[in-house]
């Protein structure tokens, strides 16, 4: 399932016109992005929590001539699922 998937399950579920869909949709991915963007944690009931890792620094490997390269330290999204959603794919 995409994003477009998605929209059009939220648009026949809702019953409401695809565009607005789409809205809803880009609203909730801008809100988790904006709070992962400040540092804090995103927690939906039952479905899982969103926070951001802080990656460090490693020695890595140029494959197209083997050099030896520094891969600086990032901060990755991280997603952890909530028991709701572990139960759901278990039953």
């Amino acid at each position: 399932m995409n994003k477009a998937d998605l929209t059009e399950q939220l648009a026949q579920k809702a019953q409401i016109a695809k565009i607005k869909a789409a809205q809803h949709v880009n609203i909730i991915m801008d809100t988790i992005q904006e709070a992962l963007t400040k540092g804090d944690k995103v927690t939906i009931s039952d479905f899982g929590t969103f926070t951001v890792s802080q990656r460090r620094q490693f020695k890595g490997h140029n494959p197209k001539n083997g050099k030896e390269i520094q891969v600086p330290s990032r901060r990755i999204p991280v997603f952890r699922a909530g028991k709701g959603l572990k139960e759901s794919l278990n039953t």
